[in-house]
């Protein structure tokens, strides 16, 4: 029995591509095998996962100033930077479902394809005649692409969970690593290729890269078919109690990363800021967020994973604290422009970290609730647990940027980020208490 097929319950995986395990053959060979396996794998997840989250990231230095020169508002701009994620939040859950009837390599594969295609047609937004249509149509291509979007990440934690079914917290974090790698290069070669080359170019380059990317994937990521069981479904996680802890701190990092996203740039215009320094600004949060992705991954498969709750609630600390610096809160006294920016990139190297706390055990933790409550580990599980997974992330990096917009519009960046940090508060102690309560009842 190979790695994968121990962790759906000892049915047999079959793989089709040119990794194809033919035949039995002794252990020591079948080890060799499923190893590089393994390395191909991890290998098209981060080529993947990196374009998938980069095309995304790369609009944030520049969108918001082309859409307000064609006169869109500031809550519009939130909405169209929020309804990939409304969408990806319905699409989450049925990509997740139907996983196992369709095989991780199919869905992987066609959100890629989407994602290339989503990044050709917005280049023929900005030629939209009118502020209105120009709001329609980045609306509808959003749209699109956030079904993309959805497949690609779902079917990714799927896979980690199906390939990796022993070091799954470690892999996630490997995995988030690259999507700390994405916004490194997403956000500050937008901006630059935004300088250099005007609206097209961001957009024309991406899309031939993750085009690239398609084909590399085709050809080396190991697919597999799975029949599918009938025990376990997406009704019977939502019953459960204990992960909805995980959800909140899930919605909590979505949420922090989408708040900034429509106003950062804004913001950075106060201190005459171009493009290519706001996406060095975001690479800052992205290098931090990369750099301890995969220590905390480490970490959450430790002992059991008894260091994944208390690892989440102080990543949720972090967050907190990040905000009220970013600000800066008007609890400090010092308002000096030279002050604020400084705040501006101490508060995102925090985030950073706090975000990588807290996202990364989520899913494996996820995981081992649902084992624990009766579930099967194997892909259909992991299926389900990606789909909500995603589902709350998303849901959270929906409401995340029309509550930045709305709150920056009527209230400004000081008072709006320190609003957050005292939600953020609230959420960290009350699952503080639900912890304490239910390890009370568990003694």
């Amino acid at each position: 029995m190979t790695a994968a097929s121990s962790a759906t319950g000892g049915k047999t995986m079959v793989y089709n591509t040119i990794l194809d395990m033919e035949g039995e053959s002794d252990d020591e060979e079948t080890k060799d095998e499923i190893s590089f396996i393994q390395i191909c794998t991890f290998v098209c997840l981060a080529l993947a996962l990196i374009m998938d989250n980069a095309s995304y990231y790369m609009k944030e230095p520049f969108f918001p100033v082309v859409a307000k020169e064609v006169g869109v508002s500031e809550a519009e701009i939130g909405i169209i930077f929020g309804v990939h994620f409304l969408v990806a939040l319905l699409c989450s859950p049925i990509v997740g479902k139907f996983i196992p009837v369709f095989g991780t390599k199919c869905v992987f594969l066609t959100g890629l394809g989407i994602g290339a295609a989503t990044d050709v047609m917005f280049t023929l937004v900005k030629d939209s005649p009118s502020r209105t249509s120009f709001f329609v149509a980045a609306l509808s291509t959003e749209c699109i692409a956030a079904v993309g979007s959805a497949a690609i990440d779902t079917a990714a934690l799927a896979i980690v969970a199906q390939v990796f079914p022993t070091n799954v917290g470690k892999m996630v974090g490997m995995v988030e690593t690259f999507s700390g790698v994405a916004c490194l290069i997403g956000q500050p070669m937008g901006g630059f290729l935004y300088e250099f080359g005007g609206y097209e170019l961001p957009f024309l380059t991406f899309a031939f890269i993750t085009a690239v990317c398609l084909v590399i994937n085709f050809l080396l990521l190991p697919s597999s078919k799975n029949n599918e069981t009938t025990t376990g479904s997406i009704w019977e996680m939502i019953g459960m109690v204990d992960i909805y802890p995980i959800c909140i701190f899930v919605f909590i990092v979505s949420f922090s990363d989408g708040f900034l996203q429509p106003i950062l740039a804004l913001k950075a215009q106060e201190f005459d800021l171009t493009a290519g320094y706001v996406g060095g600004m975001f690479l800052l949060q992205g290098a931090v967020y990369t750099l301890f992705a995969s220590m905390c991954g480490c970490v959450a498969d430790v002992n059991g994973s008894i260091f994944n709750k208390p690892m989440a609630l102080a990543g949720v600390f972090i967050i907190t604290v990040s905000f009220l610096v970013m600000g800066p809160s008007p609890i400090f006294p010092v308002q000096t422009k030279q002050y604020q920016m400084f705040g501006l990139y101490i508060g995102l190297s925090f985030m950073g970290l706090g975000l990588a706390m807290t996202y990364v055990p989520s899913y494996p933790e996820l995981i081992s609730v649902a084992t624990d409550h009766g579930m099967l580990n194997d892909l259909r599980t992991q299926g389900i647990a990606a789909g909500l997974t995603m589902a709350v992330y998303c849901c959270g990096s929906f409401l995340g940027p029309i509550a930045g917009s709305l709150a920056y519009q009527y209230f400004g960046f000081a008072i709006s980020t320190s609003a957050v940090s005292i939600l953020f508060l609230f959420c960290s102690v009350l699952v503080s208490t639900f912890y304490l309560f239910r390890t009370l009842c568990k003694t």
